[in-house]
């Protein structure tokens, strides 16, 4: 049911999900689990409507807020979740319930309770909403600098003398999160001796520039040099020039920090990990993706992983078997028998299907990092959407 609800939405309501922001999704995912959960509860316990909407509810609320999402398109995806879930009370109690008053009855019930519960959820995240974007936008120590941001990243024209930070030049843009994001940014940026940008970032985050007046790569750095301070994290772009570098390199600072949050590296370049970030804008699919690839494969059994690492190692070789043998510290007879196992396993060639096995174990790799990281951890790490 809750997939059914989030395919639904965005088929509905794609404006919601127009800025493609990983961290609205994530809470949203959250979001109607445990909506499906107090729902059925309360009919199955026969519990009164809740006072106000879950805690997690009203997260997703104050993230949209902070992502300036418009308000009536996060209430319309409550309205098209509510009535999906009105069809399946429909459908099980035409199966279940024969006798035609007793399942009136029923659906009287259930629809009391269950537009008594949508018109107290939606006045509390109503509430959340307003407030925190008061907050945010109205009170925030930095809205003037966050609003001309924003504005010169959506391509308007901006007067920026007031900035404090030229366009003209070599950019690199960051995202940092953390204990110390901001002073991260700023430490990076003295070290460099380039002149930096910071604005408040939403759940917690710092949006960060660093940028110096030539245009030409010599100077590019790493952060190799830079001790960024216990607890903290930062996703990079890439470097680029003027204005469009300055966008450019913050739209793949945010791509980077899709995958930096799944896994636990303290520094993520976008170019290390574009196939990644570009492939888990949808978690569930590539979940579904890596499943449908490795088969078998996907199994935590001893023998599953020794083929994950034979194959993995065969690509790395460019399909030689003998470098592959060399590199895992095996007789290259074993690694042929290892690639004969995987074939029978899967049922297809190797080298027929070596693209999509290929990403299916690099997917692998970092879902299954997630997990070890924090195994209690939702479907998706809450992800920094498009602020500005």
């Amino acid at each position: 049911m809750a997939d059914a609800i989030q395919h639904r939405l965005r088929e509905e309501v794609p404006e919601y999900y127009a800025h493609d922001d990983p961290r609205i999704a994530a809470s949203e995912a959250e979001t109607i689990v445990s909506s499906l959960r107090s729902i059925l509860d309360g009919l199955t316990e026969n519990r009164e409507p809740p006072l106000q909407a879950s805690d997690v509810t009203l997260r997703e609320a104050r993230l949209a807020a902070q992502a300036n999402l418009d308000l009536h398109a996060l209430l319309h995806t409550s309205r098209v979740a509510q009535a999906y879930l009105w069809d399946v009370f429909l459908e099980v109690a035409n199966v279940q319930i024969p006798d035609d008053e007793e399942r009136l009855a029923v659906l009287r019930r259930v629809s009391k309770f269950h537009f008594d519960w949508n018109d107290r959820v939606a006045a509390s995240v109503i509430d959340a909403y307003q407030k925190e974007y008061s907050a945010f936008y109205l009170q925030g120590r930095d809205r003037k600098r966050r609003a001309m941001v924003r504005d010169i990243l959506a391509g308007l024209p901006v007067e920026t003398a007031s900035l404090g930070y030229q366009l003209r030049g070599r950019h690199l843009a960051l995202i940092a999160w953390g204990s110390s994001p901001e002073a991260a940014v700023k430490r990076i940026a003295t070290v460099f001796g380039w002149q930096v940008l910071t604005v408040v970032g939403s759940d917690d985050t710092v949006l960060g520039w660093i940028g110096r007046p030539g245009t030409k790569p010599t100077g590019d750095e790493d952060l190799s040099s830079v001790d960024l301070g216990p607890d903290t994290y930062v996703a990079c772009g890439q470097y680029a020039n003027d204005v469009e570098g300055f966008r450019l390199s913050h739209r793949q600072a945010r791509q980077a920090h899709r995958v930096a949050r799944v896994r636990s590296r303290q520094v993520t370049w976008y170019h290390d990990v574009a196939l990644e970030a570009l492939v888990l804008r949808d978690l569930t699919a590539a979940r579904d993706f890596v499943f449908q690839e490795l088969g078998p494969l996907h199994a935590t059994g001893e023998r599953a992983r020794v083929l994950r690492t034979t194959l993995r190692a065969y690509f790395a070789s460019g399909q030689n078997a003998a470098s592959t043998a060399t590199v895992i510290g095996v007789h290259e007879r074993t690694v042929a028998y290892r690639l004969r196992s995987i074939e029978k396993w899967l049922g297809v060639s190797v080298s027929a299907r070596r693209d999509e096995l290929s990403v299916a174990l690099r997917l692998f790799e970092l879902l299954e990092s997630q997990s070890d990281t924090d195994p209690e951890a939702p479907a998706e790490a809450p992800l920094l959407g498009p602020l500005l």
